[in-house]
C-alpha cells in the first residue's frame, strides 16, 4: 500500500509541476490540463521508474501471499474431507 501512495503522489507532483510550467508559459483552462497530462505521462514514466518497480514488486508479493493462503485453505479442506 505504501508503494501505491508514493507512486500516485509522484504522478500527481509531476503533473502539477508540468501544469505550473505550462501556466507560466501562458496556457490556461482545458488546454492547460490536456497539455499537462500529455507531457506528464511520459515524463512520469521515466522519472518514477524506481517507484513503479517497487509498486510492481509489492503487487507480486501480495499476489504470491494470496495464492499461498488459497493453497493452504485447499489443503485444509482436502484434509477434512
Amino acid at each position: 500500500m505504501k508503494a501505491l501512495v508514493i507512486y500516485s503522489g509522484g504522478r500527481v507532483l509531476v503533473f502539477l509541476a508540468v501544469a505550473a510550467l505550462l501556466y507560466a508559459v501562458g496556457l490556461r483552462g482545458l488546454l492547460l490540463a490536456a497539455a499537462a497530462l500529455l507531457v506528464s505521462l511520459p515524463l512520469a514514466y521515466v522519472l518514477l521508474r524506481r517507484q513503479r518497480d517497487a509498486l510492481a514488486a509489492e503487487a507480486d508479493r501480495r499476489l504470491a501471499e494470496r495464492r499461498e493462503r488459497k493453497e493452504e485453505l485447499r489443503r485444509r479442506l482436502d484434509d477434512d474431507a
